[in-house]
């Protein structure tokens, strides 16, 4: 029997061993390829050779052992390299699959086909539900790989090849990991919160606004109206009031309902259908400021001066009623003075028309003050997926932005901008922050841009105000129009901060989003750090692994939506294939050309004639003319190639010789869809030489 003292003496040890050991735990991030990466929690990327990647999915949370590697290239500096290897798979979000069904031999598998998480996964005998060979399926993992290396999976449903919203949905959730429904203990607690009186004693404390004229201005089909206005001239300007929904008031932090709202981050707006952040009895009816019913909602209050400036807000809780709800095409139809006959679900706008012309002049000022002191960008009109009885995609609807629409988005933006400083002053709260150019591309963007305008005038792109001279520089340049476009492709994409921090997109020091309560999970939590600081209360505290997972499921989410359009325009697109069309380049890669049809808003790439011969050589046909001798593939060889050159570093390319420009008008042709990427191949109308 071991005595205490050797015990003790091998626990300290095994710890020290343990502590020389470089532990950590991350990520799991797949690539196309058989190996992957671990992103580490200390900011660090380990390699996953393809044994180790074999043992777990992308997104799976593991501990691992990092091994260091000194790389030693000649003329530089040494450099430190990770690898990873697997000690425990600590969580795996992978529930459901989606893919196509292969039969290979006696094998049967599911084939996941993603940009970071492609593999083939087995299907045994008994859980194959007949799942015909080449048709997409849904199903569930019942294995995961980490211990043999070999995941298993049975089928839910053979979803066939047909497209249409309902099987691209059901294939879309599945590989997105998004659920239509919610669990029993989110559902008990909705249909508690529905039962309850809206306005209790405990809402003494509220200021009662209910008298006031708000208004709400949406699509006509909206159902989930978090935000309502109304406006009134003053002295010097106007005080606009921007009333907000305010779930945040009675779903309680860790609740049953709050915790699927930060794991769905925020409504998932699929064609067809959304995948609603909350239950829709809360979303649509509840907390959804409904005409004519009473509403609990944190209400911003701002003074606008004359020339748009904000010179004073405020914030408080109070009681509301929309007084009615109205649309975009029936607000614009006023403004034009044009005839317009309201659908049923809408009230007439006639009796507003004094409050909704001070909205669009309080509107054109803040508009303006905007685009002196801060940043306008570039105008995109949005585009709608319209469906047919079939659930095909059937138009799609090019959405001009009107007067309309300028007055809830300069409200927006206003009461958001507010919102922030207010939050950045008490250094609590999510703020959407934009840092300008990418760290990488820092020193390209600045050397090009040099190169373009007066050197002396490229400060430290780094600092704000720097930023700003520098964009109105460039929108007053005779070439700016170009320059602006190759800019914006070095820019770094906005993200969610725990610290206060600017956006440069948006010229703005701090920014933080309130306006949809009901539809993103950061401005539920920013309304309960507003009514904690407002009412003199301690606040919550989202930890920082909660924001990067609400993060993740943002660019999940993103990924499905964009994913369930691909489906339905690339069917769409197949009875089309022929057509030419307008277009205008959206990008420039070393492969070639991106654009986007300036009608519909789709997106291709233009394929070049070396591309297209070697998509030939892979089809079987001229495989098969290739072994027999015949003179086509000679023929073939005397094509002359696309010659294609690209600088990365100053964003232009040339193809045959020929200078291409970003935002350049082009005419091309459909020539094929690509069904089993789905994506639309175009050629030019007329070849660039």
């Amino acid at each position: 029997m071991l005595s205490g003292d050797l015990l003790s003496q091998l626990s300290t040890l095994k710890k020290e061993i343990r502590s020389s050991r470089d532990l950590a735990q991350g990520t799991v991030r797949g690539t196309s390829a058989r190996y992957g990466f671990v992103t580490l929690d200390d900011g660090r990327d380990a390699f996953l050779p393809p044994d180790e990647m074999d043992r777990v999915f992308h997104g799976d949370r593991v501990d691992v052992l990092v091994e260091t590697k000194i790389s030693k290239k000649e003329g530089q500096d040494d450099k430190e390299q990770y690898q990873a290897k697997l000690e425990k798979l600590v969580y795996t979000p992978l529930k459901q699959l989606a893919g196509r069904y292969c039969v290979k031999g006696k094998g049967h598998f599911v084939i996941i086909e993603q940009q970071q998480h492609t593999r083939w996964v087995f299907v045994p005998p008994n859980a194959r539900a007949n799942a015909k060979n080449g048709h997409n399926v849904t199903a569930r993992v019942t294995q995961h790989p980490y211990q043999t290396g070999k995941a298993q999976a049975r089928v839910l449903s053979d979803i066939g090849n047909e497209t249409n919203v309902n099987a691209a949905r059901q294939f879309t959730l599945a590989l997105y990991q998004l659920f239509d429904g919610f669990g029993k203990d989110v559902c008990d607690q909705a249909r508690s919160l529905k039962s309850k009186a809206m306005i209790d004693a405990t809402e003494t404390l509220r200021s009662d606004l209910r008298s006031h004229p708000f208004v709400t201005i949406d699509s006509a089909n909206t159902r989930d109206m978090d935000d309502a206005l109304t406006v009134e001239s003053t002295d010097n300007g106007w005080k606009l009031r921007v009333a907000i929904a305010d779930p945040s008031s009675e779903i309680a932090w860790e609740s049953p309902i709050d915790h699927i709202a930060l794991l769905r981050a925020h409504t998932v707006y699929l064609p067809g259908k959304p995948v609603p952040m909350l239950p829709e009895e809360l979303s649509t009816d509840r907390y959804s400021l409904l005409a004519g019913q009473d509403r609990l909602a944190l209400v911003a209050t701002l003074e606008v001066d004359g020339s748009g400036h904000i010179t004073d807000y405020s914030f408080e809780s109070a009681i509301v009623q929309s007084k009615a709800k109205l649309s975009y095409q029936q607000v614009s139809a006023l403004f034009n003075g044009e005839d317009f006959t309201p659908a049923p679900q809408l009230n007439d706008a006639i009796p507003f028309t004094d409050q909704l012309n001070q909205l669009k002049q309080c509107a054109t000022a803040l508009h303006a003050y905007r685009k002196e002191h801060q940043l306008v960008g570039e105008y995109r009109p949005d585009f709608m997926l319209l469906l047919n009885k079939e659930g095909k995609l059937d138009s799609i609807e090019k959405i001009e932005k009107s007067d309309a629409h300028l007055v809830v988005e300069e409200a927006m933006l206003a009461c958001n901008q507010c919102a922030g400083a207010f939050l950045a002053e008490h250094k609590a709260g999510i703020y959407m922050a934009q840092s300008g150019y990418r760290d990488e591309r820092r020193n390209d963007i600045e050397k090009l841009l040099k190169e373009s305008i007066d050197e002396n005038k490229v400060a430290d792109t780094a600092d704000l105000n720097n930023y700003l001279a520098l964009i109105k520089q460039l929108q007053q340049h005779p070439d700016g129009a170009q320059l602006m476009a190759k800019q914006q492709r070095f820019q770094q994409a906005s993200e969610l901060s725990l610290v206060p921090a600017p956006h440069f997109g948006l010229g703005k020091n701090f920014y933080a989003t309130i306006t949809s309560p009901i539809r993103r999970y950061q401005d539920l939590y920013n309304h309960r750090i507003i009514h904690a600081l407002i009412e003199n209360k301690k606040s919550v505290k989202l930890r920082h692994k909660q924001l990067e997972r609400l993060k993740e499921t943002i660019t999940n989410n993103r990924n499905a939506s964009r994913v369930m359009e691909q489906w339905l325009i690339a069917d769409y697109l197949q009875s089309k294939v022929g057509e030419t069309f307008i277009a205008y380049i959206a990008l420039l890669t070393n492969q070639g050309i991106g654009v986007r049809l300036v009608d519909t808003g789709v997106e291709g790439f233009i394929v070049s004639i070396k591309e297209s011969k070697s998509k030939n050589k892979d089809d079987a046909k001229a495989k098969e003319k290739q072994q027999a001798g015949k003179e086509e593939t000679k023929e073939n060889s005397e094509v002359q190639y696309d010659k294609i050159s690209f600088n990365n570093q100053r964003m232009e390319l040339t193809w045959n010789n020929t200078p291409l420009l970003l935002e350049q008008e082009v005419e091309v042709k459909l020539v094929g869809v690509d069904m089993e990427k789905k994506k639309p191949i175009f050629e030019w109308l007329k070849r660039p030489v």
